[in-house]
């Protein structure tokens, strides 16, 4: 039996890693009594004077504070039994759910725990940027410095990515930007937190399971929270046969949630396709309620990544997007007729300068032709008063190439769908470099409302980038003949 179960169903039992509690007393037990706190909130406090007044009668005056004490540190008292780890010998346990479900909380405790349990043991923070695991891993209000008992909490320690309990155990903190730092990981625990929002989730779990090689004293174990995305990595772990997955909706949780939040996630999303997959946690088909249902992620000539994609040395082609948060650019090259995709780029709080200098950073003395946003051209999203972004390029060196006014969104978005796979071709292949796009185009669904792409998601930005570029110089509503005319590679 899994070692949390079995201490779940002892009477002397605790949370795993947690301290022994120090009145005799089951989780059983405090969880019906929470229930009757629960009740009693409703019922006027009768029931918990009674229950308070029976155990000073029956407890030292050092037993009842000890019991209360661990009524308020204690996650057994408070958590839902999803939250608990399963019952079994696994190797991977994912919880796959809803918005605010509690995954933070569930994944902390239980990352606490195990700490707690084995003094000495090393384990992976995994999160898609290093703010992410800080904010909301560690120092968030369902982080590990909040787990446990206050004199078992950890130490932080951000310069050195270093999480310490006070028993020397020890977690680290890893990204999913840069998957090759988790080469140097060697433990047996690891918590992988929003999974599906990682550009390259696949290198991070390969990675990360070469690094789950230590003897354990139970087994090496990782635990992945994620609210879903169509993602062929997160189906195929959660088909392996030492795989537990825990499947949970928003709704759950409603108790612990202010009611202002709850009524606008219902608002916005019930009902509705993408609803499906941010409240109840569906993993939508892979095409169903996608804007670009043609792209597959599967390698070229089967799908459109293809990692035999490397610049030629012809024209530098560059979609972009003027937007601050972030601006957002796609390079590719044209190789015969096909746009190939070297990389993908998003400045986040940024601005049309300091993403020019970025690019020509990137791919210095080359001819760089700018296809962007129509809008600007009348417009600017810099910090330079009186220059459009179209200026702002040029002056950067750039050859701008938009049409005059913006083409209706269905057809630019078609156009793509056309480049993705059309007669069982695809002219649009992409590096895997380009991970944020290629994230863009698995996770951009359709509002169900307007029937636009749902620019409440964010993956709005490369995708409409990666249009303006394609519309300008891969556009099939008009002959070869007359695209674009930057140089070919071959």
């Amino acid at each position: 039996m899994d070692e949390t179960a079995a201490s779940l169903q002892s009477p002397q039992g605790r949370s795993e890693g947690t301290r022994p509690m120090t009145v005799v007393a089951s989780p059983d037990e405090l969880r019906s009594l929470a229930e009757l706190f629960a009740d009693d909130a409703n019922e006027g406090g009768h029931e918990f004077e009674e229950w308070d007044a029976e155990q000073r009668k029956t407890l030292s005056e050092g037993q009842y504070a000890a019991w209360l004490r661990d009524i308020k540190y204690g996650f057994w008292f408070s958590g839902r039994p999803k939250q608990f780890a399963p019952p079994g010998d696994w190797s991977i346990w994912v919880v796959r759910a809803g918005r605010a479900w509690g995954k933070s909380k569930t994944g902390a405790e239980w990352v606490h725990g195990r700490a707690m349990a084995h003094p000495g043991r090393w384990i992976a923070l995994i999160g898609k940027t290093s703010a992410d695991v800080r904010d909301v891993c560690i120092e968030g209000p369902s982080g590990l410095l909040k787990c446990g008992f206050p004199e078992d909490r950890p130490l932080f320690e951000p310069s050195k990515r270093r999480v310490t309990w006070p028993n020397g155990s020890w977690a680290t903190v890893y990204v999913s930007e840069d998957p090759d730092m988790i080469r140097g990981f060697s433990g047996d625990t690891a918590w992988i937190d929003e999974f599906c929002k990682f550009s390259s989730a696949l290198e991070v779990f390969q990675n990360l399971q070469f690094g789950m090689r230590e003897l354990s004293n139970d087994k090496p174990r990782i635990l992945i929270t994620t609210t879903p995305r169509p993602m062929s990595i997160l189906e195929k772990i959660e088909a392996q046969p030492t795989t537990v997955t825990v499947v949970g909706s928003s709704y759950e949780n409603v108790s612990n949630l202010a009611p202002e939040f709850f009524d606008q996630l219902k608002a916005s999303y019930e009902g509705t396709e993408l609803g499906r997959q941010e409240i109840y946690a569906d993993i939508l088909s892979d095409s169903r309620g996608r804007v670009y249902s043609s792209f597959s992620s599967d390698i070229f000539p089967a799908g459109n990544i293809d990692p035999t994609v490397k610049d030629l040395g012809g024209d530098i082609l560059v979609g972009i997007d003027f937007n601050v948060l972030p601006m957002s650019a796609v390079i590719a090259q044209r190789v015969v007729d096909e746009c190939h995709v070297l990389d993908a780029i998003e400045l986040k709080s940024s601005n049309t300068e300091s993403l020019a200098a970025e690019i020509r950073k990137r791919y210095p003395g080359r001819n760089i032709i700018a296809c962007p946003d129509p809008a600007g051209n009348s417009r600017h999203s810099s910090q330079r008063a009186g220059q459009t972004d179209f200026a702002i390029l040029r002056a950067a060196g750039f050859e701008v190439r938009a049409p005059k006014a913006h083409c209706a969104i269905v057809d630019r978005v078609n156009n793509t769908q056309a480049l993705l796979l059309q007669g069982g071709r695809r002219r649009l292949r992409l590096h895997p470099n380009a991970a944020p796009l290629i994230a863009s185009y698995k996770g951009l669904c359709y509002d169900e409302d307007t029937g636009a792409p749902d620019k409440r998601s964010g993956l709005e930005h490369l995708c409409d980038a990666a249009d303006y570029l394609t519309w300008q110089e891969f556009n099939l509503y008009l002959t070869v003949g007359t695209w674009g005319s930057s140089s070919w590679s071959t």
